[in-house]
């Protein structure tokens, strides 16, 4: 298993980029600010963009000094393909992505 982290932005941000067949096991987003952030969360086919299409979740609050955990349900994705966020608020969530090649 290995691990991805990263800093959301206001815009479209990478967490993970899968480089050959991979699975996701748990996917951590964090809100280290003072107040409430908003999420949105997206699953990009290889040489995509984040749209609306490919949101999985959407205006998610994430309350302030909190954590959401998505290790429900795991995402199998192929080369090329990436989980990508924003925030309402820059660079106050940071995401954490276990992943496996498979």
């Amino acid at each position: 298993m290995s691990i991805t982290q990263n800093t959301v932005g206001t815009s479209a941000t990478t967490l993970y980029t899968s480089s050959g067949t991979s699975a996701t096991s748990v996917v951590y987003l964090m809100n280290d600010h003072s107040a409430d952030v908003t999420i949105q969360l997206h699953i990009v086919k290889n040489a995509g963009t984040a749209s609306t299409s490919n949101k999985i979740v959407k205006n998610l609050i994430i309350t302030a000094a909190d954590t959401y955990v998505m290790d429900l349900e795991k995402l199998l994705l192929d080369n090329g393909d990436m989980i990508q966020a924003s925030s309402d608020v820059d660079a106050v969530v940071h995401a954490t992505v276990v992943h496996i090649e498979i």
